[in-house]
């Protein structure tokens, strides 16, 4: 297991201390051995007052640590479809352990296709102690500027599962660090439902607390700068782990220059209709 991915295992549940961390952990977070950022969508809030039910969407970072105790709990959680957002490269690098034929049926839809060295050649850096803050920072705030613009295909395929989804049947969806790419996946999904801005913004804010991204951080540029001799500082690691709002921030400013608004781009960037909406609102909320 390379240094960051063990040090994400390790540390994405811990370090839970104060009163909002808490609530965040004890209210949605689902704790799944070797699978980091984990939650249930479940009971958040909508503009109409209405709520997502609990225990049908969930989110999560990549799954392929996730032992059999792990694939149990999800099974017992009843998902019988997970969507692999993550690259083909990282997909195939690193599948799920579920034998071919068993399990949740499997969907990929590989947004960052394009960047999928670019992705690499970052965590090489991060690796070799070679990173700055300049460049991690710059790489996720330039991602959340075309995420959703330039993969639009993919993220209908998204939609479309989740629509088509029997009643009562969760769908989990993820990437690698639960954050990105699932974080852009989320506020479409939570836009679509109706959430208001105030949940969506928390929900995307909480990756920060269920991966000890601040924490995390300073101990993967330790065990890095004392393996390499290098002087990496936790700074130049952090963007990696965490998420700012001026990441969101600049997801939402690429979709209003296109579409002029989230709700114009789920109708024309990804063609749903408001049937398909209402389909998807009857399916999750109560």
């Amino acid at each position: 297991m390379t240094i960051v991915r063990a040090a994400i295992v390790a540390l994405a549940l811990c370090g839970l201390g104060d009163a909002e961390q808490t609530q965040a952990s004890e209210d949605r977070a689902i704790p799944i051995e070797g699978v980091a950022n984990t939650r249930d969508l479940g009971g958040l809030q909508t503009k109409d007052g209405r709520s997502i039910r609990t225990g049908q969407l969930i989110r999560s970072g990549e799954i392929d640590r996730m032992g059999a105790d792990g694939m149990a709990l999800v099974e017992d959680l009843g998902v019988t479809s997970i969507v692999d957002l993550r690259t083909t490269l990282e997909s195939t690098a690193d599948p799920v352990l579920w034998p071919d034929g068993q399990g949740p049926e499997r969907y990929n839809f590989p947004v960052m296709e394009q960047e999928a060295q670019m992705i690499e050649d970052m965590r090489a850096s991060i690796k070799s102690g070679t990173a700055t803050e300049t460049q991690t920072d710059t790489l996720f705030f330039e991602a959340f500027g075309y995420i959703a613009t330039d993969y639009t295909k993919e993220f209908r395929a998204l939609f479309d599962v989740l629509i088509e989804q029997p009643e009562g049947e969760a769908v989990l969806y993820h990437c690698s660090g639960g954050k990105d790419r699932t974080g852009v996946a989320t506020a479409l999904v939570l836009s679509a439902l109706g959430v208001t801005q105030e949940d969506i913004e928390a929900d995307f804010m909480m990756s920060n607390v269920l991966k000890d991204a601040r924490n995390a951080s300073v101990k993967i540029a330790d065990q890095v700068n004392a393996e390499r001799g290098t002087s990496m500082t936790p700074e130049a690691v952090w963007p990696s782990l965490g998420v700012r709002m001026e990441y969101l921030n600049n997801f939402y400013s690429s979709v209003n220059e296109t579409y002029s608004s989230v709700d114009n781009y789920l109708h024309e960037g990804l063609g749903l209709t408001d049937q398909d909406l209402e389909k998807l609102r009857n399916r999750y909320l109560n």
